[in-house]
């Protein structure tokens, strides 16, 4: 494979930045250069083989889970999930001026220069494209021009950013909504089939991460197929004995008619945080009956979600992979995942976490795993920190490092891993009025200055990657660095609760 030397010259470049982005090609150059014997045309590695198939799939090999390339090669990939978003539009204003057409294949030359070899999220994050700043079809264009292996988002689901004020998940028990999914999977589906670029279609990020409102906003549809699913689902799990349902939610339903024709189930949202480990068990009765019941009707919603999706892809295309939703780690338990199983065939956990480990979906399904939303910090302002609401939070950008460092490492010795992507942009996001669109930190400013330590520490901790997936490594090991992750995380998040304690104790006080 030939190695070429591409400089894109941005209408607004220092001179600082031109020497950086120099020496970044010039590595990129010299590193592909030397390893040229050693990949093929989609980055595999050609001393391990699997099965060449002619599209990117997953095999086990020696005891590790491997993406495989057409070629036959194993492959692991490295990604960032948020690279093209509409929050990028101070990007393509001063560093492209304007040209989205630059920006688009500019993002992608420096993505390769940082050494991510592919994109998960593929030609846009579908939550964070609200703004309709982006040209989706020209983004589609240039990934498929570019010759970069990438995830295409196919999205059943919203994340509820997405949801517009009043605006609910659908039923998707409805005929609305099953026409919505063959419409939407038609639309991409036949013109990608043959692409061998796409490693697997996804359906979004973070669905399902408010779980309780989808559920009660379904039961509340009077009249609706998903409230008289969910129902039915109640009545038979109770036997039809209402009694034994009223004893539980401490209601006073004379039927289980009279539930279904206007009566009303509300579940509580301590149901998502018990499961992310936030609190404990409600000490009420019928709490752990309630608590059972919601994960019933979630999984549910979202088998159905998943068994549309799978269906109405599969009628046109065979070979590439299905990875289902980007999920929170906490949001699927083992019979969901049990659920969903005959329609994936990669599970897509969001984050290393200690409150579900992934490893025991991987064992029981046989599958392997993709960190499909991994965040190492970013840090904000005081104002921010002092009023609460900032995702992931961390002291100081030198923490942002300390974190990369940590995980780049545990992810990429695990063998039921076949790749990770990083909660990263580019460029700085521009803070705008809600918590999650808050000026999230890049590799590079508005202006295309690049964040140096950043950028050096990433490229030298990806490559190491590359290195590592190719050794064995002891499961303690593994272990240790699970622990380590964990222990800092929590230690830098203690740092900025109490920042924001102080800023809250004392308004007044932004720079100390």
């Amino acid at each position: 494979m030939s190695s070429t030397i591409s400089i894109l010259f941005p209408n607004k470049l220092s001179i600082r930045h031109l020497v950086v982005s120099i020496a970044m090609v010039l590595s990129g150059f010299l590193s592909s250069a030397s390893g040229a014997q050693e990949r093929d045309t989609y980055g595999g590695f050609t001393d391990i083989k699997g099965e060449a198939t002619g599209f990117f799939h997953t095999e086990k090999i020696d005891g590790r889970w491997w993406l495989v390339t057409p070629e036959g090669n194993a492959f692991w990939g490295i990604g960032m999930a948020h690279p093209v978003t509409d929050f990028m539009e101070g990007a393509i204003t001063f560093t492209y001026g304007g040209d989205q057409e630059a920006w688009l294949r500019g993002t992608i030359q420096r993505m390769r220069d940082l050494g991510y070899n592919c994109v998960w999220s593929g030609p846009y994050c579908p939550e964070r494209m609200r703004r309709g700043f982006v040209d989706r079809e020209l983004a589609e264009r240039i990934f498929e021009e570019s010759a970069i292996p990438y995830g295409f988002p196919i999205p059943l689901i919203k994340h509820n950013v997405e949801l517009k004020p009043g605006e609910k998940q659908p039923d998707v028990f409805s005929d609305e909504y099953v026409e919505y999914v063959n419409e939407l999977v038609a639309r991409y589906v036949p013109k990608l089939k043959d692409n061998p670029w796409i490693m697997g279609y996804y359906y979004g990020f973070g669905s399902w991460d408010r779980e309780v409102g989808w559920i009660n906003s379904t039961i509340e549809r009077i009249g609706s197929p998903g409230r008289a699913r969910l129902l039915g689902l109640l009545e038979d799990r109770y036997k039809g004995n209402i009694k034994s349902l009223n004893e539980v939610y401490g209601t006073q339903f004379r039927s289980f008619g009279e539930l279904k024709r206007s009566g009303s189930l509300v579940y509580p949202e301590w149901i998502r945080r018990l499961k992310m480990s936030i609190v404990q068990m409600p000490d009420e009765p019928g709490s752990q009956k309630i608590f059972d019941d919601a994960q019933v009707l979630l999984g549910e919603l979202i088998e159905q979600v998943y068994r549309l999706g799978h269906e109405a892809i599969r009628k046109y295309d065979q070979n590439h992979m299905i990875f289902g939703a980007y999920v929170k780690e906490a949001t699927l338990n083992m019979d969901m995942w049990r659920r969903v199983d005959p329609y994936i065939d990669v599970i897509a956990p969001q984050h290393v976490s200690k409150v579900f480990p992934i490893r025991q979906v991987v064992e029981a399904l046989d599958k392997p795993a993709l960190i499909s939303d991994q965040p190492f910090g970013n840090v904000y302002p005081s104002h921010l920190i002092r009023k609460g609401g900032t995702p992931g939070p961390v002291p100081d950008h030198l923490d942002r490092l300390v974190l990369y460092d940590i995980l780049s490492h545990r992810i990429s010795r695990d063998p039921d891993y076949i790749g990770v992507d990083f909660c990263a942009c580019l460029f700085d996001q521009f803070p705008t009025e809600r918590a999650y669109d808050r000026g999230q930190p890049g590799f590079y400013s508005i202006d295309g200055e690049p964040q140096s330590h950043l950028i050096r520490t990433v490229q030298n901790l990806n490559a190491q990657m590359l290195d590592n997936v190719k050794v064995s490594h002891s499961d303690s090991a593994i272990e240790a660095l699970d622990t380590k992750f964990h222990e800092t995380l929590q230690r830098y998040r203690q740092v900025v609760n109490d920042r924001r304690a102080f800023l809250q104790k004392s308004p007044a006080i932004e720079n100390p």
